[in-house]
């Protein structure tokens, strides 16, 4: 029972790029795991490294950062997903969204935020190495509108639909986030 109370971190997580491991491969994973752990209750999460070292043999492809500072996709990914997230204000009590994820397969994982102004985020994330999952995200209202982003491509929205009840997305390695605006009706 004292187990569940313990504060959970990690400490220098991470993975070298070098075959089979993909630069790209290693930026989905960092970033599918801050939301796992974040949405796990984790306090810490630590990624060893931040920019690749060197001065230490063997160290040279775990970064964020390439040893001449140039972003790996890890820190652009990152970035994006931050900056997609981003908000300076408060919320003084979050509201509820009602939605669920119809046959929601089990490497299929969701955590809703709320920004200040209102505007749930929905991200949903799956955590395949390879293929895709075809998923149906029930809202209980309808919003007024549901704009999507996918960090893995920028900032800017990909696609923005009005008066939805629904929205089907194809999931494969990587998280997207749904901004709903409640209709106000």
């Amino acid at each position: 029972d004292q187990l569940n109370t313990l504060p959970r971190v990690t400490t220098e997580t991470g993975t070298k790029i070098e075959e089979p491991i993909t630069e790209q491969m290693h930026g989905l994973t960092l970033i599918n795991l801050y939301l796992a752990q974040f949405k796990r209750g984790y306090a810490h999460t630590s990624v060893y490294l931040l920019r690749d070292r060197t001065d230490e043999d063997g160290n040279q492809s775990f970064g964020f950062y390439r040893a001449d500072y140039l972003p790996r996709k890890a820190a652009i990914y990152l970035h994006n997903l931050t900056t997609i997230l981003s908000d300076n204000g408060t919320l003084a009590k979050p509201g509820q969204l009602d939605f669920a994820i119809v046959n929601q397969p089990n490497t299929v994982h969701e955590l809703l935020l709320q920004r200040s102004d209102r505007t749930f985020q929905l991200i949903v994330w799956d955590e395949r190495l390879s293929g895709q999952d075809l998923v149906r995200v029930q809202l209980g209202l309808k919003p007024a509108s549901a704009t999507i982003y996918d960090p893995t491509t920028g900032i800017e929205p990909i696609q923005t639909l009005t008066n939805v009840g629904s929205l089907e997305l194809t999931l494969s390695n990587h998280p997207i986030v749904i901004a709903i605006s409640p209709s106000t009706q």
